[in-house]
């Protein structure tokens, strides 16, 4: 359940955590008009462990300190969506300001009732139209204070950028096609300002974005990391997830079970708490896809 009333702000993926939302995955559910293999509900196991999984990443996050909420639970094969485990994909935070984003999927448009705690409170809330053409997931963009990295992907076209652009034009808005799958952040992971883990095998020197090109750069690839295996069902994301971690302050990230990103962070003066998520994988999410950051100490 919610809890009193967040206050939202957040400019990047990195200043001191205050408050944050961690998905749940009760009532997941893959909607028939999404393009699944096996649309319908996942096999037996998966949602209880990915449920122990999450409550465990928000009793770290809660021992840090953190104010933790939760979405309204729901039964998604009632309709209205298909889970609450991603709210990055759902809702875009730029400083005090919501964005109610046209996903590709229009069908998880409806999952932000569940995030009411955002919505209600919000001093802000941009909705971007339904009827002009224009759809990104809010996972589509990296915020990097007032520079905003769009990728155009299967999940974000032009189109979303353009509006992004016009609708905070005190950020700069720049575009990157290094990933067409769908979103941006197993490929660009901002650590702390002036630091990032880029994803090599997607990005090389020359089509690193313009905003990290005076960035230090941890580079790594498929071979720094372990295969997560997928124990049953459809994988939608690749072994690439194992990069989506979370910052809870510049010197302190949650990851899965990945021992050269800990090293590399580790080196870099960083610390980690290890959560291994089973099933992230076939959820298509890790720590970072299942947050939404709230607000953030700004410095």
């Amino acid at each position: 359940m919610f809890g009193s009333s967040p206050k939202i702000s957040t400019n990047n993926e990195w200043d001191q955590l205050q408050s944050v939302v961690v998905g749940d995955a009760t009532g997941a559910y893959k909607p028939d008009d999404m393009h699944f293999e096996e649309p319908g509900g996942y096999t037996s196991g998966i949602i209880p462990q990915a449920v122990m999984d999450l409550d465990r990443f928000a009793r770290t996050l809660e021992q840090e300190k953190v104010k933790v909420y939760r979405p309204k639970q729901n039964n998604f094969n009632w309709g209205g969506g298909m889970y609450n485990y991603c709210p990055r994909d759902r809702l875009l935070i730029i400083g005090d300001t919501v964005v109610d984003c046209n996903m590709q999927y229009s069908i998880r448009n409806n999952e932000s009732k569940y995030l009411d705690v955002v919505l209600k409170k919000a001093k802000r809330i941009l909705t971007v139209p339904r009827d002009q053409g224009i759809f990104f997931d809010a996972a589509n963009v990296c915020r990097l204070n007032n520079k905003l990295l769009y990728l155009i992907s299967k999940s974000g076209n032009i189109n979303g950028a353009e509006w992004l652009a016009d609708n905070f034009p005190d950020h700069e808005v720049e575009i990157t096609r290094t990933y067409s799958g769908v979103h941006i952040d197993s490929t660009f992971c901002p650590v702390a300002n002036g630091l990032v883990v880029i994803n090599k095998d997607r990005v090389n020197k020359d089509t690193l974005p313009q905003c990290f090109k005076d960035w230090e750069i941890i580079w790594l690839g498929s071979e720094d990391l372990p295969q997560k295996n997928v124990f049953a069902g459809e994988a939608v994301a690749s072994n690439y997830i194992l990069l989506n971690f979370f910052m809870i302050r510049p010197n302190l990230a949650v990851i899965d079970d990945a021992p050269v990103l800990q090293d590399a962070l580790k080196t870099n003066g960083v610390d980690s708490y290890v959560i291994p998520f089973t099933h992230s994988r076939i959820l298509g999410g890790g720590h970072h896809c299942v947050t939404l950051d709230l607000h953030r100490r700004y410095k």
